[in-house]
């Protein structure tokens, strides 16, 4: 059975398209991060899917019933919105058990039963009795959480529930719903812009720009291997280098040629012609400090993060950004060579920005498919 599934669709705004022919399948138990920039559409799916807007074209479907006449008290699904939307004059009890009794077919007896139950995996006991005012940013989250689980629904929706807290409690309160999530085995979906929360959460992530999604995949799969330029630029902090070059078949490989930059690929037959422009790819991390390193980086910048060093530079006449040791003596006007893993370069078509090549091992992707398919198959 799948949990959610769009068909199609497409959301017009007078002469704008934010939601542009999205197809997207959540598994039934799934936990799926919706992720992009501001503006790419993925707040505007959220609320097709829950029933707050009406949909141009195409179908949504819950559970396998066709939903997209359907309105959205009759949908079963729960939303937890970025600014909490609690009622200022209401205790966090009578917050989580409003129009409860309307909406669904629970006594008075099993409304308690479910708070006291909310209350407790969210360990919340304590302040049912407050009103919001008398609530931190966190307690406020997980009141909102808690009135969203009291309703037993088919499906979650949660639209940026962590982007008004700060950078500490946001750690705490993503480990917290990794957690609910692993005991709760409900269909969830969840839109963010932060692609920290995107990976650390998600079974899967879409990663969605101007309307479209870009690619549908296990987090560890995006990462190494992108299916465009967007994803690859996006996926990652910092994100991955990308260089407009050309391929040189010069001798008995193949290299890609920028500047005075020339970085050899580990396979001889890329399937690509020679002297082909391309967009080279590689990450920060996957550069290191190398004497004899094909790429000279001209540093203009360090940060150290104390795990890492980040520098930034040129190198061939192009910027980068690479990730080295966290006491590398690197400064600022230093010329320092570096050599990148040769299991981690990938190329970009530059017109359309599709991935046309990539050395990482395909192995690492199936494996990790699998895992997400076990665990979901289980219902975890």
């Amino acid at each position: 059975m799948t949990g959610i599934s769009l068909a199609g669709l497409t959301k017009e705004f007078d002469d704008v398209t934010a939601v542009d022919g999205v197809d997207l399948d959540v598994r039934e138990g799934e936990f799926l991060v919706l992720v992009g920039p501001s503006g790419c559409g993925k707040s505007t799916t959220l609320r097709l899917l829950a029933g707050l807007e009406t949909p141009t074209d195409g179908t949504v479907s819950i559970n396998d019933r066709d939903v997209t006449d359907v309105e959205a008290s009759d949908r079963n699904i729960a939303m937890v919105f970025q600014n909490y939307a609690l009622y200022p004059h209401m205790s966090a009890e009578r917050n989580m058990t409003f129009g409860l009794k309307s909406a669904t077919d629970f006594s008075g007896d099993e409304a308690d039963r479910r708070v006291a139950e909310a209350a407790e995996i969210l360990d919340i006991e304590d302040l049912l009795d407050r009103k919001p005012a008398a609530l931190s940013g966190g307690e406020k989250q997980r009141v909102a959480i808690g009135r969203a689980l009291v309703r037993d629904p088919d499906v979650f929706l949660m639209d940026e529930p962590l982007s008004n807290l700060d950078a500490k409690l946001r750690v705490q309160m993503r480990a917290e719903l990794a957690e609910l999530h692993a005991e709760l085995q409900t269909t969830t979906l969840y839109v963010t812009h932060d692609q920290v929360e995107a990976m650390t959460l998600g079974d899967r992530v879409a990663v969605m720009d101007d309307g479209q999604l870009q690619q549908v995949a296990p987090p560890q799969t995006l990462y190494d291997r992108p299916e465009t330029r967007f994803v690859a630029e996006f996926i990652g902090s910092p994100g991955m280098n990308t260089v407009r070059a050309r391929l040189d078949g010069t001798g008995d490989c193949r290299a890609v040629v920028w500047g005075d930059s020339r970085v050899e690929l580990p396979d001889p037959d890329p399937g690509l012609g020679t002297d082909e422009p391309v967009i080279f790819g590689a990450r920060p991390e996957d550069f290191s400090q190398d004497p004899a390193g094909p790429v000279d980086l001209e540093v203009t910048v360090t940060e150290p993060l104390g795990d890492s060093m980040l520098v930034r530079g040129t190198a061939g006449g192009a910027d980068l950004e690479v990730s080295l040791e966290p006491r590398a003596d690197v400064r600022a006007g230093n010329t320092v060579s570096l050599a990148p893993d040769p299991d981690r370069l990938h190329l970009f078509d530059p017109d359309t920005g599709e991935a046309v090549y990539h050395s990482a091992p395909e192995v690492a992707n199936r494996e990790q498919s699998a895992v997400v398919d076990a665990r979901t198959a289980r219902g975890g």
